[in-house]
C-alpha cells in the first residue's frame, strides 16, 4: 500500500503530464469545495483543544505539583488514546457518530472545566478523559470519511480533514498563548469554551448515517458511498486500491468496508505525544488476536524500535512549556506561538516526505528521521546543560524535532505494509497501541528526570532511548531491507 495520497496535502492532483492549465482550475475549485465539508468543524475544534491548548496549559497548571506530576499528568493524556478503539466498536455497532462525536466534545470540554479546580489525583482523570475524548474524536472524523465515501477518495478527503485540523491546532496554539498568561482558573475556564462550542455544531452539521443490519456477511460488498453533487470531478486518482467499491445488488444488505487507510497522520506531531491520529481500522471482532503472527515477518523489530525512540521524544513535548520557560527563559506565551509557527511550517515538508519514501524506501526515510531527532535531542540537552544561549537555537532544535515527524508519518505506514502486507490494517494498529504506551512511558520517565535531575539529563535520557531505537532498527528491519522497495 502507497503511503502517498494523491497529494500529499491532500489537495487534488494536477494531471498527468504537467500543472494543471486554465481548462482544468474551475474543477479543481470545485473538487475543493467538494471535499472540505462542514462538519470538519466541531472536530477541529476539538483537536485544537487536544493539541493546541492540552500541552501548553495542563502543564503550566499541573506544574504547581512538580514537575514529575506534570509527566504523569502528560503520560495520563497519552493514554486516552486507548479509548479509539472501542470509540470506533460503538461507531460499528450502532452508527451512531453524532451522538458519539458531541460526547467527545462533552468529555473534553468538562475535563478542561475541572482540571484547574480539584487535586492531583483528579487531574490525572482529567487528563485520561481528555485524551480519550480527542482519540475518540478523530476516530469518529475518519470514519465519516471512510463509511460514507469511495475508497479512491480516501487519501484526498483524509488530506483534507488533516488540514482543517492542522488550523484548529494552530489556532488553538495562538489561543494558548494568550490564555497561558491568565491564571491557572481562568485560563482552562476560558479555554474549555473551545470544545463547549463543538458541541452544538456535531448536533447541527454531523450527517446522520443509516444503519446497517447486523446480518451483512463479513465478506459482503461495502456500503454505498454518498453520493457527491450532479457535474462534480471524480477523484484524481486512487488512494490505496485501484477498485472503486461497488454498490450492492439489490435487495441485499450492504457490509461494512474494510478500512485500510493509506496514510496516518499528515501534520506535525500531536501536542505532547502523538497517539497516531487514531485511523480507525476495522477489521474483525478480535482485533489483534494473532500478534504473534503479527510479528513477524520483520515488524516485531520495527516495532521493538519505534517504541524507545517514539518514548525519547516524549519527554520533550509533555515538558515543552516547562523546559522552555526554565532552561531557556522562554515564556509559555511565546513558546506556545513558536510552536504554532513550527507547526505550520511542517506541513510542506510531506510533500517532500512522500517523494523521499517512494524514491529511496520508507526503510531509510525512516532511519534518517529518527537520527534526526537524536542529533536533535542531544544537541537541545547541551544547549540546556550549557544555560544562557539564545532561545533561537532551542527552538530551532525543536523544530528539527518536529520537521522529523514528517517524515517519520508517512514512511512507517509504508514500511508496515511492506512488511505485513497480509494483515496491514492489525499491524498498523499495533503500532498506534505502541505509540500511545511509549507516550506514556516516555512522558512519565521524563517528568520525573526531570523532577530529579533536571532537565538536561530527562532530554538526555531522550536522546539515548530515540537512539536504542535507531540502533535496533538499523542492525534489523534497515539491514534486511539493503535494497529498499520502490512503488
Amino acid at each position: 500500500m502507497a503511503p502517498v495520497p494523491a497529494h500529499p496535502t491532500g489537495g487534488p492532483a494536477a494531471p498527468a503530464g504537467g500543472p494543471a492549465g486554465p481548462e482544468h482550475r474551475p474543477a479543481a475549485c470545485g473538487g475543493v469545495r467538494r471535499l472540505l465539508e462542514p462538519w470538519f468543524t466541531p472536530f477541529a475544534l476539538i483537536n485544537g483543544t487536544a493539541v493546541g491548548l492540552t500541552p501548553i496549559l495542563l502543564p503550566v497548571v499541573a506544574a504547581r505539583y512538580g514537575v514529575g506530576h506534570v509527566g504523569l499528568v502528560m503520560g495520563a493524556f497519552n493514554l486516552g488514546a486507548f479509548a479509539a478503539p472501542l470509540t470506533g466498536s460503538l461507531a460499528d455497532r450502532y452508527r451512531a457518530y453524532r451522538g458519539l462525536a458531541t460526547a467527545c466534545a462533552t468529555v473534553a470540554a468538562v475535563s478542561l472545566w475541572l482540571f484547574p479546580l480539584l487535586g492531583p489525583g483528579f487531574q490525572l482523570l482529567f487528563a485520561l478523559a481528555d485524551g480519550a475524548g480527542f482519540a475518540g474524536a478523530v476516530t469518529i472524523a475518519n470514519l465519516l470519511i471512510v463509511e460514507r465515501r469511495p475508497e479512491p477518495e480516501w487519501n484526498q478527503r483524509l488530506g483534507w480533514l488533516e488540514t482543517a485540523l492542522s488550523v484548529g491546532q494552530g489556532a488553538a496554539l495562538l489561543m494558548a498563548s494568550w490564555l497561558s498568561g491568565l491564571s491557572a482558573r481562568t485560563g482552562l475556564l476560558a479555554g474549555a469554551l473551545v470544545p463547549a462550542a463543538a458541541i452544538p455544531l456535531a448536533l447541527l452539521l454531523i450527517p446522520r448515517m443509516p444503519a446497517v443490519p447486523r446480518a451483512a456477511a463479513p465478506g459482503g460488498t461495502p456500503p454505498t458511498p454518498a453520493p457527491d453533487a450532479p457535474g462534480q470531478p471524480a477523484p484524481a486518482r486512487a488512494a490505496a486500491s485501484p477498485a472503486t467499491p461497488r454498490a450492492p445488488a439489490p435487495g441485499s444488505a450492504p457490509a461494512r468496508a474494510t478500512h485500510r487507510l493509506a496514510s496516518v497522520g499528515h501534520v506535525g506531531e500531536w501536542g505532547p505525544a502523538s497517539p497516531s491520529r487514531a485511523h480507525h481500522l476495522h477489521q474483525r471482532r478480535r482485533p489483534f488476536a494473532g500478534v504473534s503472527h503479527l510479528l513477524g515477518g520483520g515488524f516485531g523489530w520495527l516495532l521493538a524500535a519505534w517504541i524507545p525512540a517514539y518514548a525519547g521524544s516524549a519527554i520533550v513535548f509533555s515538558l515543552y512549556p516547562l523546559l522552555f520557560r526554565h532552561s531557556f527563559g522562554v515564556p509559555p506565551s511565546t513558546s506556545a506561538v513558536a510552536f504554532a509557527v513550527i507547526v505550520f511550517l511542517s506541513l510542506p515538508l510531506f510533500i517532500v516526505a512522500a517523494r523521499a519514501s517512494q524514491r529511496r524506501g520508507p526503510a531509510i526515510v525512516l532511519a534518517g528521521a529518527m537520527g534526526a531527532r537524536v542529533v536533535m535531542l542531544a544537541a537541545l540537552a547541551a544547549l540546556a546543560a550549557a544555560g544562557h544561549v539564545p532561545a533561537v537555537l532551542a527552538l530551532a532544535c525543536f523544530a528539527g524535532i518536529l520537521f522529523a515527524w514528517s517524515f517519520l508519518s508517512v514512511a512507517s505506514p509504508g514500511l508496515t505494509g511492506q512488511l505485513r502486507p497480509d494483515a496491514e490494517g492489525d499491524a498498523q494498529g499495533l503500532l498506534n497501541a505502541g505509540s500511545g504506551i511509549a507516550g506514556l512511558a516516555g512522558s512519565v520517565a521524563g517528568g520525573l528526570a526531570a523532577s530529579a535531575w533536571g532537565y538536561p539529563v530527562a532530554l538526555a535520557l531522550g536522546a539515548g532511548a530515540t537512539a536504542v531505537g535507531l540502533a535496533v532498527f538499523l542492525t534489523t528491519v534497515a539491514r534486511a531491507r539493503r535494497s529498499p522497495v520502490t512503488r
